[in-house]
């Protein structure tokens, strides 16, 4: 935590002011306040049992809970750096595969989601890069869900 903060600091201190020294609050599309964002991936499995998830479930609840605690250090001035995460459904990537039974695990969330399919890595990519830009200036600590709904009702 001391080595980010330091790193923080570094990085405000570097970045802080425009070619005129003058503070440049905005994004370019004039829409939110731009600040620098950090985005993790987290999943269900941080808040509810999941079958054949193991240690990762407290590994990702641990997680959530750092991103609570960044963003309250990391948010106020001076730093104003927000601090969120993405809990996406199960996408289809190399860790993911490592899991018992994924395929499975998949095809329960396709027909229990609201939108009965998975979502894809570049939905989830699509939510990274909106929690990132200046149109999510208000939005920090918190776990965003891009799952089709299944984290409401499966």
């Amino acid at each position: 935590l001391i080595q980010l903060r330091q790193a923080v600091s570094g990085f405000m201190n570097d970045h802080d002011h425009d070619h005129d020294g003058e503070s440049d609050d905005h994004d370019d599309d004039g829409i939110g306040i731009r600040s620098p964002s950090i985005t993790t991936l987290s999943y269900l499995g941080a808040t509810r049992a999941v079958s054949n998830y193991n240690i990762m479930g407290p590994a990702k609840a641990s997680l959530e809970s750092i991103v609570r605690g960044l963003a309250f250090e990391l948010s106020p001035p001076p730093h104003r750096i927000r601090v969120n995460a993405v809990s996406a459904g199960p996408v289809n990537t190399l860790s993911a595969r490592g899991i018992k039974d994924f395929g499975i695990l998949r095809s329960q969330v396709e027909g229990r989601s609201m939108l009965r399919r998975s979502v894809t890595g570049e939905e989830v990519g699509n939510v990274v890069d909106f929690v990132a830009s200046g149109k999510a200036s208000g939005i920090t600590g918190q776990v965003l869900f891009c799952d089709g709904g299944y984290s409401s009702v499966g």
